[in-house]
């Protein structure tokens, strides 16, 4: 039977669920990822500061990034944690306008619930990146689609204004480009198409478009310069599909993504997200139809989409990149449960698509996942199962509460912060360290307002540089975090080993945790 819930029901949902992100904004943190969140952390505070400048690097002009994590951390200090709360700001929000627009027949918990426990959309919570950030306008884009009859005016500039504060965060949010050309087709088809909606769509874009090619055009001497810095910025690397040749394409945008989908947890909200999708159809629900074509749009996107201009190579499905597919999916997971509970040969179609997910998880040997999907699809399908739902809440949370576990166990960031701390406190010690080149690298973050501490910390992959002049004495920290999420670095910690033993003698050794520090002395 459909669920009527009043507005009370909509509170403890919002509530609830702004709770839990909350909680686990502050037990989940596990430390920065030594990767771009540093860049944006480093731009946040340079750019309030007044010094930070755009230039080829395609992150320098992504404002909508960096500049509300740099002002959050003017306000609240420059501590990585304290900072990554504007992920937790957008999340909420997000969560906000979703409850606020869910029809009545619908389960606001269910969508609570949703949205609040996919683990890599749970992992970036605690992160300063611009994905994270995305959350909230994809969010106001399908918001603001719904009141396009209503208040037409209004509608059009939260669009574009999504669209364009997106686009200035990543540019990502061009998979979206397509949501109003859908969304006016389907209006005209239903004989709905709202000449003040969709003329303001236009006029705010083409305004909006012409400042901000204008801009570039004054300052930079060339419209497109985004543009060209971002294709200038492709590099190949493992994750490229161009240089490997059609085949590796092919692989790329046929089958690859759904394996991704389900490695990396998302093929359940995909498929459960159905429903949702075939009821808006139906019965031409407008929240529906909204949140369908956006999903559509940023799925095609992610499958189609080529990572430069310049030619063709589609992008890297990185798990981060589609946390932005989960308000969608959340909101049509919520508005089909009721359809698909009710329809038998929907059911089937459900089991189906679960039974593949579970296949190519075996596939895989990813034993975990196909438990994981077992266990949910027993839930669902089977008839004898009482208390449905607060046993499918147990099962989306267990996942996401034990990912804090693993990843603090694999990291254990607080220790390698107490050692490195320990390794540059001595600031009279000028004994240079040698390091990982992702700990150099994150320096700045690492190491606040120290710029004697930050020099003394020396990359590996710079390891020729001393081998003209050999210091006396030096340090080695290493962080065992590498074997993780840098095995390459395994070539460089080998040279480095290598050199050590043909050029100094070991004094001194303490490990700590995952992090080993070493002291040599030049042989005579």
């Amino acid at each position: 039977m459909p669920i009527s819930l009043n507005y009370s029901s909509k509170a403890l949902a919002f509530f609830a669920g702004a709770i839990f992100l909350l909680v686990y904004w502050v037990i989940g943190y596990d430390g920065i990822t030594f990767s771009d969140d540093v860049y944006y952390l480093i731009a946040g505070k340079k750019f309030w500061e007044g010094s930070m400048q755009i230039n080829s690097h395609h992150f320098s002009s992504r404002w909508g990034a960096y500049g509300p994590a740099g002002f959050l951390g003017m306000v609240v200090g420059f501590d990585p944690h304290r900072v990554s709360l504007i992920s937790g700001l957008s999340y909420v929000i997000s969560l906000g306008l979703l409850i606020r627009i869910l029809p009545k027949e619908s389960n606001p918990i269910l969508l609570s619930l949703w949205f609040c426990t996919q683990v890599f959309f749970l992992h970036f919570l605690t992160k300063v990146y611009p994905d994270s950030l995305l959350i909230l306008w994809v969010s106001l884009i399908g918001f603001s689609a719904i009141y396009r009859q209503k208040q037409p005016i209004w509608a059009a500039f939260g669009i574009i204004a999504g669209l364009f504060i997106g686009f200035m965060t990543k540019e990502t949010i061009v998979f979206l480009a397509p949501f109003p050309f859908f969304l006016a087709l389907w209006d005209w088809k239903k004989s709905q198409f709202s000449m003040p909606f969709y003329g303001s769509v236009m006029g705010f874009g083409v305004l909006v478009l012409a400042l901000y090619l204008g801009y570039f055009a004054w300052f930079y001497g060339d419209p497109l310069y985004r543009i060209s810095s971002i294709n200038a910025g492709h590099y190949i690397s493992e994750y490229t599909y161009a240089d490997k040749g059609m085949t590796a394409i092919l692989r790329r945008i046929t089958y690859l993504p759904i394996l991704t989908f389900v490695e990396r947890g998302y093929w359940l909200w995909l498929v459960m997200s159905i429903p949702g999708v075939l009821l808006a159809w139906k019965k031409g629900q407008n929240e529906g139809v909204v949140f369908s074509l956006l999903s559509g749009c940023l799925l095609l996107g992610f499958w189609l989409m080529s990572s430069t201009l310049a030619f063709y190579n589609p992008i890297y499905l990185n798990p981060r990149h589609l946390i932005i597919l989960i308000p969608g999916l959340a909101f049509l997971i919520a508005l089909g449960w009721n359809f698909w509970e009710e329809n038998q040969s929907l059911k089937k179609l459900l089991l189906i698509l679960f039974a593949l997910g579970i296949g190519i998880s075996l596939f895989q040997q990813d034993w975990k996942m196909a438990g994981f999907q077992l266990a949910i699809g027993t839930v669902l399908f089977w008839n004898k199962v009482q208390m449905k739902l607060p046993i499918i809440a147990i099962l989306l949370l267990v996942p996401s509460l034990a990912a804090v576990r693993y990843q603090k166990t694999i990291k254990d960031y607080n220790g390698f912060m107490d050692s490195l701390e320990k390794n540059l406190e001595d600031s009279k010690n000028q004994t240079p360290i040698l390091t990982h080149n992702f700990i150099h690298f994150s320096r700045e973050v690492l190491v606040l307002e120290d710029t004697i501490k930050q020099k003394l910390l020396l990359p590996i992959e710079k390891l020729d540089s001393l081998k003209s002049h050999l210091p006396s004495e030096i340090r080695v920290f290493l962080y065992d975090y590498y074997k993780h999420a840098y095995p390459k670095e395994q070539e460089d910690v080998d040279r480095l080993e290598q050199f050590l033993l043909e050029n100094y003698t070991q004094v001194e050794v303490r490990q700590e945790g995952l992090t080993n520090t070493r002291r040599f002395q030049k042989r005579n």
